[in-house]
């Protein structure tokens, strides 16, 4: 922790918004970038009196994240079929629980998209995975565009208001963040099991017809 603070604080430092943008941008893409850290310090920073400003890392952060989201979304989109083979090889899926995880896709994807960028790791794959799974365009790109004006708006004013407590915002947001993730891991868990039913009884039907 104590390194990537020091690695954050001397990235914003030297590139300022060009720092907010290469953050969110890439973690939002794919990779494993510490976004909510760089929001937030950068947040920090701009209380603290630096050349950084609060409405402008917004603006920043906001462009950054959907532009990620929406890159994964269509590296997504064009590896899909070779991803979900791989998938399926990596977690023993078959065609049942591919066919499953799609209608609950279309079913649930834009809940899960805004919502998913709540949560470390979710921001990372809900792209990619979104594209993957063939959601429509339009509605990805709404909901992911909600999703991040109301994540970068409550982290950036969350980091400005409370820079005196700053480290400890931030362990605060990631352990709500670990919460969080486990209850909608869960809550994903048993509407995918329901879903697979339905998908199983309905290609039985159709089989049987």
């Amino acid at each position: 922790m104590e390194w990537i603070y020091h690695t954050v604080h001397h990235f914003l430092a030297t590139w300022g918004y060009w720092a907010v943008l290469i953050g969110l941008l890439g973690e939002n893409a794919g990779l494993p970038l510490p976004g909510e850290t760089v929001l937030m310090f950068a947040s920090f920073l701009a209380h603290k009196g630096t050349d950084l400003e609060l409405h402008w890392i917004i603006v920043a952060g906001v462009g950054a994240a959907v532009l990620g989201d929406n890159t994964g979304y269509f590296i997504g989109r064009k590896l899909g079929p070779r991803l979900i083979e791989w998938m399926k090889k990596l977690v023993h899926m078959n065609e049942e629980d591919v066919g499953a995880a799609k209608d609950m896709f279309q079913r649930h994807g834009a809940a899960t998209v805004f919502f998913a960028r709540f949560i470390f790791a979710m921001r990372t794959i809900a792209g990619p995975l979104a594209g993957v799974l063939e959601m429509e365009w339009k509605e990805f790109l709404l909901f992911n565009f909600l999703g991040a004006v109301t994540w970068v708006s409550a982290i950036a004013f969350a980091g400005y208001e409370f820079a005196n407590e700053f480290q400890t915002l931030l362990d605060y947001i990631e352990d709500l963040s670990w919460v969080m993730a486990g209850g909608l891991f869960a809550l994903a868990y048993y509407l995918w099991r329901r879903q697979k039913k339905k998908y199983k009884e309905r290609k039985q039907q159709q089989e049987a017809a």
